[in-house]
């Protein structure tokens, strides 16, 4: 058996390993904590200078988003009282402001910071640019509405979409209401971010913003009393109003040898082509995709007529010069000419769409 005090030397070097590895741990542990407390104070002004940066720029933003929603409210207010082209105007005006602060927000220029309040803001003006869309599409569906072409861009007024399929007014409604519902969402989200930025290094404040303030009024029995009264407006009718703007032929009339013209006859010069052009109109609401004349042709007294059609598309407020419809003709000869618009389902009017008169060939010399 070894003598005492060998255990006592070992028992020793054991305390003494055990102290010194005690010692070395402290250490590490007092750099680790010394290590991140300096990395803290020395983020702690740099969030702050981030989330500052942030919340000046959010809060042009915010600004200019809250004007949108003022726009937004005075539209739904007054969408009953106002005429088609006005509306359509409004809904495309609307859709691009709330699609421009979208994406302003994906790309302001504050890096990111903790929180990702960022990305949060960000998400609350792609949602609430959404919700303008979804509005948007649906009173076009209700109403056969289309959004009106961009100042500037070439041949756009004589650019004619697919005839619109057209939604209920509960269709409607039930879509009105889910935009609604979206920017209800967004609102409570921007609040969220809001709170959750003046807590964060710097206490930076955004301004308050909220698109929908009466919420009640965004419920299905508001919206419903609302779709009805949209499409009971007769400034927002589907009209369909097709007219003769210019009917030109040639030859041109000869000047009557008395001075006085007779009505529904012109007497041409000697030919055997006959050309009639004519300059169609879209006084209506709606595009016509299918516009189409008639023009017939018919030997006098008694005779085969002639019929050619011409077609093209017409949005609301446009014309469009259709392509000639010739016709071959002997001298010494009468023709009845009538020239006349199809009429559109829905058209009732026929004031201005169809000319008749008698060309008189004059003979050959």
């Amino acid at each position: 058996m070894p003598p005492l005090s060998t255990h006592r030397r070992a028992r020793r070097r054991s305390r003494r390993r055990l102290i010194t590895l005690s010692a070395c741990f402290l250490i590490v542990v007092a750099l680790l904590v010394g290590g991140v407390t300096q990395i803290g104070r020395q983020s702690g002004p740099f969030d702050a200078s981030v989330n500052r940066s942030f919340a000046a720029q959010a809060t042009t933003l915010a600004l200019q988003s809250n004007n949108t929603s003022v726009f937004l409210r005075r539209l739904m207010k007054d969408v009953q009282s106002q005429d088609r082209r006005t509306l359509e105007a409004g809904l495309d005006t609307l859709t691009a402001q709330a699609d421009q602060e979208a994406a302003a927000a994906e790309n302001l220029a504050s890096p990111s910071a903790p929180g990702d309040v960022q990305g949060e803001f960000a998400a609350v003006l792609a949602e609430r640019a959404d919700g303008v869309r979804s509005l948007r599409s649906t009173f076009d569906d209700l109403l056969g509405l289309r959004p009106l072409p961009l100042f500037g861009s070439p041949g756009a007024e004589d650019t004619i979409g697919a005839p619109p399929t057209l939604v209920s007014p509960a269709q409607a409604t039930d879509r009105i209401v889910a935009a609604g519902t979206v920017l209800v969402r967004a609102d409570r989200s921007y609040t969220t971010l809001r709170r959750a930025l003046a807590r964060l290094a710097g206490h930076a404040r955004l301004p308050a913003s909220k698109w929908i303030t009466a919420s009640d009024d965004w419920q299905s029995g508001p919206i419903a009393t609302e779709v009805a009264l949209v499409t009971s407006s007769a400034t927002l009718q589907v009209t369909h109003r097709l007219v003769l703007r210019v009917v030109k032929v040639t030859p041109p009339a000869l000047p009557s040898p008395t001075g006085a013209a007779t009505p529904g006859l012109s007497v041409l010069s000697p030919t055997t082509n006959v050309l009639v052009q004519v300059v169609l109109s879209n006084l209506g609401s709606v595009d016509e995709p299918h516009a189409s004349v008639q023009f017939q042709l018919t030997p006098q007294p008694t005779g085969t007529a002639v019929t050619i059609t011409r077609t093209a598309g017409l949005a609301p407020a446009g014309s469009v010069s259709l392509s000639p419809a010739s016709f071959k003709v002997k001298p010494a000869t009468n023709y009845q000419l009538t020239v006349a618009v199809v009429l559109p389902a829905g058209q009732t009017d026929a004031t201005g769409t169809s000319l008749s008169e008698v060309l008189q060939i004059a003979p050959s010399t």
